[in-house]
């Protein structure tokens, strides 16, 4: 077995008050604490709001995302926000292994539409509501893709379950479309064992990994929802969230040991060949700033004893 690779969900604090320099001084903390694959840290702004800058139909009122009418992409690809950013990345750093999140549909249309939906949609369950996301962001990924980026689509939301889950997981094989799927995964958080999410997201075409979390209290119990025959026998590889975002101290941190323990763990219910790589449970936006650095620390350190 090689060496297991790291990376991050997505977001980390912000660094700087320049974007540009916010993201270089973003991956070079990455690279000082050894992760393998890089983001751009999501220094621009949330998972949501810059959105309202490239899709019709979004607007941010009172610095809170909103649905104005029907959401379709505005101009061209390479002008939405995080094409940019990762351009402004390949610019400086051309042959960087890097990954981008995107937020997927579901999420993004429930985070905006309960805030305000002033018009075109008959509500949040309006299924053209996230058709109409998904049509938007396909694009988007396409682009990513094109520029060399592992493309990650976020939808925490799917674990809340929903009567056509499995229309809502389907839109993400619409967004992958055409992408390369070895770079190409789903990234769902907190607790997975409702609503057979697991095995919807299982049944995805154009997805390759899959990414869960297994080391906050949320979380835990999701290691009884691995099924490795399933894995194996979809050809789809896991993201492993093997360490907790949410202490409070340091003493709470997991240390290397028990990440390498659920490392262990993963493995015997999938089997080494279906673990991608090791990340944190979920972004690192809202944890402690002093306690980041010790938990990409530990997660490296574990996930190299693992080996």
């Amino acid at each position: 077995m090689t060496r297991l690779k790291t990376t991050i969900i997505g977001s980390l604090y912000r660094f700087s008050d320049d974007l540009h320099g916010s993201i270089d001084e973003a991956i070079a903390f990455q690279k000082r604490h050894g992760l393998d694959l890089m983001t751009d840290g999501e220094q621009r702004t949330d998972m949501v709001s810059y959105f309202a800058e490239s899709f019709s139909g979004l607007g941010v009122e009172s610095g809170v995302p909103v649905i104005t009418g029907r959401i379709a992409l505005q101009g061209a690809a390479n002008d939405f926000s995080k094409v940019k950013d990762l351009a402004y990345i390949r610019s400086k750093y051309p042959d960087m292994p890097i990954k981008v999140a995107i937020t997927g549909p579901t999420t993004l249309g429930m985070t905006c539409g309960s805030r305000k939906m002033a018009s075109h949609y008959r509500g949040l369950l309006d299924p053209a509501l996230c058709e109409d996301i998904a049509s938007a962001l396909a694009p988007v990924a396409r682009e990513l893709a094109r520029l060399g980026a592992h493309v990650q689509i976020d939808e925490p939301f799917l674990s809340q379950g929903y009567r056509d889950l499995a229309e809502r997981v389907a839109l993400l094989d619409v967004i992958a479309e055409g992408l390369p799927s070895e770079r190409t995964s789903v990234h769902v958080c907190g607790f997975i064992g409702r609503f057979g999410v697991v095995d919807y997201l299982l049944n995805l075409e154009n997805v390759s990994v899959l990414s869960f979390g297994f080391a906050g209290r949320q979380e835990r119990g999701n290691l009884n929802f691995l099924k490795g025959d399933a894995f194996r026998d979809s050809g789809k590889r896991l993201g492993a969230g093997c360490i907790a975002v949410t202490p409070l101290s340091e003493a709470e941190v997991d240390d290397a040991e028990a990440v390498k323990a659920l490392l262990e763990a993963i493995l015997d219910r999938v089997g080494p060949d279906s673990i991608a790589y090791a990340h944190p449970d979920c972004g690192l936006r809202a944890t402690s700033r002093p306690l980041v650095p010790i938990i990409l620390d530990n997660l490296h350190a574990g996930a190299d004893k693992f080996v």
